[in-house]
């Protein structure tokens, strides 16, 4: 890997123009994106090296280099419509916004594409990082570019890491991908290797919990970043670097030894039962039952539900093993029935005779309703009561004052 050179801009006006001085590894990483397809300006000064990258210029540089230099290819299924990117506008960049998202690199569970937007370091990094090793660094970190900036500055990548919100420059962003590309291509046939830590190599009744560490190399799979054993065995972590070349590294763990008397390092289990099933407008009691063995701790033997929801049952046994059940309800239901009502005449004529009320708009299936009609001889009220299925109970006040006599 070349050593980083910092670029040396010098600026001479010319008439009416300015000329800009390259160094060699700019002029370098110039021409290695052209000739790859990365930019498609044809000379070096009007691919504005010393410029800022939009979104859309990014989506069309990382999507071509994906495609033309790593060989990789767009899944078609997937839908990337934006409602900020137009076919024309995505058609004058080579179409790298809908390539840039059917290959997973940009454009992932967003509204809007922003297509503007001035990319920062942390932004390029971390699609640098999907187009080189897949989704092997999107893992769930705040900051989101944590890994992603940490592998390619390990692999040597991008040097500078130290302020991700810097704005990103189109020049740097070739090198990069020269420098990548430089990397998978160096003949390198070392496999990666790797440690392996314990969460406690003491005698435990609980679960073991190894991960992998202490890599030598960026990798660019993995199977696992770590595994838990609920009992003694072995596990084995497998990976590959930038080259292609795989390593392994095995974890062993005979330290789960369970209650050291009896050897048990199972963990109970139990089930539980409810005071009713069926729809219900009161409260549901959960009890713990069917133990598989003596618990000596629990943190309740019943739980009275007031409303659907889930609560878990925790406890141990004799040896220390911990175990779990979960009650879930979701037949509780206490609200109350609301309905509507009508008026014949309506209260827009002025009448003399009978006014017909209507129970109408339930909420829910009712029962005991006392009246669905009624009838109004004169001004007053009346009030309909009803109920539903499982006993709550709602009531419609209706009030006639347009009556105005025989």
């Amino acid at each position: 890997m070349k050593k980083f050179l910092l670029l040396s801009l010098s600026v001479s006006l010319l008439g009416f123009g300015i000329l800009f001085a390259y160094s060699q590894e700019l002029i370098g990483a110039y021409n290695y994106a052209y000739s790859n397809s990365i930019t498609t300006m044809s000379t070096i000064d009007n691919a504005d090296m010393y410029g800022s990258l939009t979104r859309v210029a990014m989506a069309k540089m990382m999507a071509n280099y994906a495609i033309e230099v790593l060989g990789k290819t767009p899944n078609t299924s997937i839908d990337c419509n934006f409602p900020d990117i137009s076919i024309a506008l995505d058609s004058q960049y080579d179409n790298g916004v809908t390539n840039a998202c059917q290959l997973g690199l940009m454009g992932v569970g967003i509204d809007s594409f922003n297509p503007n937007g001035i990319v920062t370091r942390a932004q390029f990094g971390t699609v640098l990082s999907r187009a080189l090793y897949d989704d092997v660094y999107n893992v769930d970190t705040n900051p989101y570019y944590a890994e992603h900036l940490a592998a390619l500055n390990q692999a040597g990548i991008m040097t500078m890491i130290s302020n991700p919100d810097q704005l990103e420059i189109r020049g740097y962003v070739m090198l990069m991908m020269q420098r990548a590309d430089e990397l998978i291509n160096t003949g390198d046939v070392t496999a990666p290797t790797a440690t392996v830590v314990y969460s406690t190599t003491w005698s435990t009744t609980g679960n073991v919990i190894a991960t992998l560490t202490g890599r030598s190399e960026t990798i660019t799979w993995v199977n696992a970043y770590s595994h838990t054993f609920t009992g003694n065995g072995s596990f084995v972590f497998t990976f590959s670097d930038l080259a292609g070349n795989a390593g392994n590294r095995t974890a062993t763990v005979n330290n789960i030894t369970g209650n050291i008397v009896t050897g048990d390092s199972i963990h109970p289990t139990a089930t539980v039962s409810y005071s009713t099933t069926w729809a219900t407008s009161g409260d549901v009691i959960v009890t713990l039952t069917g133990r598989s063995e003596t618990i000596t701790w629990v943190n309740a033997y019943t739980h009275t539900f007031t409303g659907n929801g889930s609560f878990i049952f925790t406890f141990s046994d004799l040896a220390g093993n911990t175990g779990s059940a979960t009650a879930t309800v979701s037949n509780i239901d206490k609200t109350a029935p609301t309905a509507g009502t009508t008026l014949s005449p309506d209260q827009w004529t002025y009448i003399s005779g009978d006014i017909l009320a209507t129970l109408t708009g339930r909420s829910e299936t009712l029962t005991g309703v006392n009246a669905y009609n009624y009838t109004f001889t004169g001004n007053g009220s009346f009030i309909f009561t009803f109920s539903d299925l499982v006993g709550n109970t709602g009531s419609r006040t209706v009030t006639v004052s347009y009556w105005t006599g025989n």
